[in-house]
């Protein structure tokens, strides 16, 4: 699909599978998940999910004969990117551009930070979101941040393995791989999604009941067994229908000796009886009935449930993320709350008592000298956020230890006489009355005695009463008994001046010819640097090793260490380092995709013309507040999470005129449309090419995948799904007469193609030809013009070529007459031949 619907995660992410499976249910504490996919419509596309619970409900479209959805529990699945780490979010606002996204923040799991540069890598140190646990099969509510808010029923999306899919679209959608498309799109052309009987779907269907070649039936959809999220449910199809399920993946073979065609592989969670077999509700591992009937035998439940002495998948309690045995004895732990491993319930940071501090980036009251990450013979201590670690406050009394400060930020517990004494050189001293050892070049406590000088790395003490003396500075200084600063940028030098550098900081680079001595920014393409470089070198010529937040890191060539810097964000800090926030696509008048933020890492910032700037600076933000936009000031208009201006650019690509904080009038380059009925606390517009759309109350609106200028739909009267009408494609697609869809289309003098290279209407008063190849002037014989399309009579069908109608018995094999005629000869020949054979054997023979 389009980069409107899916781009899948390929910076920095979580040291684990991209399986996005919960740990066993007999972990304790730390929940990773892999790299999720980037959804247009997703407010967080690799970050925190909330569960949507007073979203407006979808429309049911008519009723099926068969109707395959069934309702869900309230679950939801997550996405991380990072290391995890653990805070609590906000609700997600119901506005927020970006359709229903009601409800209340549920985060139980911990969340990721990202760990490297890259496309939306940012700071390794600024603490992020929080994923909820994911369930590897589950049926929810629709993911608040995935690509089916607007357009999927309530209840009627399911996560298999890694992927979100719809069961149930709104009526006038159909679910092809997963997603909504259009009955008459050319996804759901190409997947023969029909009525049961194989006739064409109207305008109002939201289930498939029959599918065509290469494609299966699972729950009211159509799927490839040969790309996700087909190939995550069956392996092997024939006929539209799986034979062979993937049974490792949460499902199981259906054992009724004639499945129920579209359940023939079931769910291990699905509960509803299919042909008298049901899976057991919440289970995300299971065993097929022993028999042709009966329930799964659940093996393991999904995260947030144990399994009981019945086998039944029971929800946990209170503040437990996950738990085992009971409802209350919890393994992991939800939101601010930490787990206490002796006995094992979740309690607030403050309740990490007894030389325990609570560690955010294991949920757990975490010893101050544990042997994972604590400090020997620290007593009290507290997690720094920096470090991502914990600092010893005070050390046990028992070891007649101090606290010890290290270069790097970190400390540890050392016996007094370690620390730097009288007379001895060192990188720290001993202050007078508390007996602390501290950095020389802590200046904190003016005390005599307890003052450092600043810029020094290692200092002595004459005597008691005294400040150290200093011997050497830190890097970004020079001088010895007292340190001054080097130039700007410089990291050593032996003299003041920004061109007297002997090394640069990090960042920078040092200039060996017309400047020597000076050191500039790695991205100034100006000096010698290169676009969205980061971290750089210049021994011998320039190198890129590193690349800026909203950079992506590209080989330079054939070297192996030296990166090109793709722009992947217009925010210089990719909306605050916070992965998947820099989603919200806007096409600029060239035709250009741009990326811009949709939330904000920062809580004080909120994203106004796609950037991160602080709240209450700008004027379009006034229904702005912590990372995210709800309603915009006049002259500006709601956009996936942000607000944009009229006149400026980016918001001037999309939209003309806006009044009281919606979008009137589209620019004038036909690229996007008004979506109807929207109020100031809906998105307003979309993107011509966005077919996950947006959602108005229960109305959603789409636009067409491939469509690059279209026009609005009209108002629904009703719940349901409308789309665009598409009147330009992209490249060298072109839309059919309806405009549902954009297929390929190089028949010359064609303008609407309705299949592949299948021409429907044509240019300059030209007919279709009878086999949709060619424009013709006229009509060849044989065949009747209608509406411009030339139909071959009765009897007769379509050449080869296409340009003309020939009888249906006719000579079609483009063999000679000749040919023909010696054929039959031979053929005639032939079964004299055998006659007379037979004559002689039954007739002579049997004389003899």
């Amino acid at each position: 699909v389009s980069a409107w619907v899916s781009r899948l995660g390929t910076e920095t992410g979580c040291a684990v599978p991209r399986s996005g499976r919960p740990p066993r249910s007999g972990a304790v504490g730390r929940v990773e998940t892999g790299a999720p996919r980037q959804g247009w419509n997703s407010v967080f596309p690799r970050v925190p999910c909330w569960v949507a619970t007073d979203g407006a409900e979808g429309a049911g479209g008519r009723r099926r004969r068969r109707d395959r959805g069934r309702p869900a529990t309230e679950r939801v699945s997550a996405r991380a990117h990072g290391k995890c780490t653990r805070t609590r979010l906000p609700p997600l606002p119901s506005g927020t551009g970006l359709g229903a996204r009601g409800g209340s923040a549920q985060t139980v799991a911990p969340r990721c930070v990202m760990a490297g540069a890259g496309a939306t890598a940012g700071d390794p140190l600024m603490f992020q979101l929080i994923p909820l646990f994911v369930a590897s099969t589950i049926a929810v509510t629709c993911r608040s941040d995935g690509n089916h808010t607007a357009t999927c029923q309530t209840d009627k999306c399911e996560t298999v393995g890694s992927a979100e899919i719809c069961t149930g679209c709104k009526a006038g959608g159909v679910p092809v791989d997963g997603f909504c498309w259009p009955p008459g799109s050319p996804q759901a052309a190409a997947a023969g999604c029909t009525e049961e009987d194989g006739t064409a779907l109207d305008k109002t269907a939201a289930i498939c009941e029959k599918c065509g070649d290469g494609y299966f039936l699972f729950m009211g959809g159509c799927y490839k067994t040969t790309d996700g999220p087909g190939n995550e449910i069956c392996t092997t199809a024939k006929d539209g229908v799986c034979t062979t399920c993937k049974t490792d993946n949460g499902l199981f073979k259906n054992p009724a000796a004639t499945p129920e065609k579209g359940s023939e592989c079931i769910l291990c969670s699905d509960a509803t009886d299919r042909n008298g077999v049901t899976g057991v509700k919440d289970c995300l591992k299971c065993q097929a009935p022993g028999g042709n009937t009966g329930a799964a035998t659940c093996t393991e439940c999904q995260a947030g449930y144990y399994k009981d002495a019945k086998g039944a998948c029971v929800q946990c309690q209170g503040n437990c993320a996950t738990c085992e045995t009971s409802a209350t004895h919890c393994t992991s732990c939800k939101g601010n709350t930490f787990l206490k491993t002796d006995t094992n319930t979740c309690v607030e940071a403050g309740q990490c008592t007894g030389s325990k501090y609570p560690d955010p980036s294991t949920g757990k009251c975490t010893a101050c000298n544990g042997a994972e990450v604590g400090i020997a013979d620290c007593d009290t201590c507290t997690y720094d956020k920096t470090l991502q670690k914990p600092k010893c406050l005070t050390c046990t009394s028992s070891s007649q230890k101090i606290v010890r400060e290290e270069a790097d930020g970190t400390t540890t517990c050392i016996a007094t006489n370690d620390c730097t004494q009288n007379g001895r050189d060192g990188p720290n001293f001993l202050t007078e009355q508390n007996k602390k050892c501290i950095l020389c070049s802590n200046n904190a406590d003016s005390t005599p005695g307890n003052t450092g000088v600043p810029g020094c790395n290692t200092c002595s003490k004459t005597g008691s009463g005294t400040n150290p003396q200093c011997k050497t500075c830190l890097d970004g200084y020079f001088g010895s008994s007292s340190c001054k600063p080097c130039g700007e940028n410089c990291a050593t030098c032996t003299q003041a001046g920004n061109d007297k550098c002997t090394k640069c900081k990090p960042g920078f680079f040092l200039k060996v010819s017309g400047t020597p001595g000076q050191c500039f920014a790695c991205d100034s393409t100006t000096d010698g640097g290169r676009e969205g470089c980061s971290v750089c070198s210049n021994n011998n010529g320039f190198k890129c090793t590193e690349c800026k937040p909203n950079y992506k890191k590209q080989l330079n060539g054939g070297a192996n260490d030296d990166y090109t810097c793709v722009k992947t964000c217009e925010d210089d800090t990719a909306c605050g380092g916070t992965s998947g926030a820099c989603d919200a696509i806007v096409i600029d008048n060239t035709g250009k995709e741009l990326h811009y933020c949709s939330y904000c890492g920062d809580s004080n910032k909120v994203p106004i013309d796609g950037k991160c700037v602080n709240t209450g600076s700008i004027n379009g933000n006034t229904g702005c507040t912590s990372h995210i936009c709800k309603s915009c000031a006049q002259g500006y208009f709601l956009y996936m999470g942000g607000c944009y201006s009229t006149t400026n650019a980016p918001g001037n690509y999309m939209c003309k005129t806006a009044a009281n904080g919606v979008c009137t009038t589209p620019n004038a380059n036909n690229k996007y449309f008004i979506v109807p009925e929207a109020k100031a606390t809906d998105q307003s517009v979309l993107a011509c090419g966005n077919p996950l759309g947006t959602i108005v109350d229960t109305k959603a609106y789409v636009g067409v995948d491939g469509c690059s200028q279209c026009k609005a739909p009209a108002a629904l009267t009703e719940a349901g799904m409308a789309s665009a009408t598409c009147t330009s494609c992209d490249s060298s697609k072109k839309p059919n007469k309806g405009g549902s869809g954009c297929f390929a289309c190089t028949v010359s003098g064609c303008s609407h193609c309705n299949r592949d290279d299948m021409c429907e209407v044509c240019d300059n008063n030209k007919k279709v030809s009878p086999g949709r190849k060619s424009c013709v002037d006229d009509c060849p014989s044989n065949s009747t013009d209608t509406d411009s399309v030339c139909t071959c009579n009765d009897g007769y069908s379509p050449d080869d070529a296409g340009t003309s109608c020939v009888s249906s018995g006719a000579n079609r094999s483009r063999l000679s007459t000749g040919a023909i005629a010696g054929i039959s000869v031979a053929v005639i020949a032939v079964v004299g031949g055998l006659v007379g054979f037979l004559c002689w054997w039954f007739v002579c023979r049997g004389k003899a």
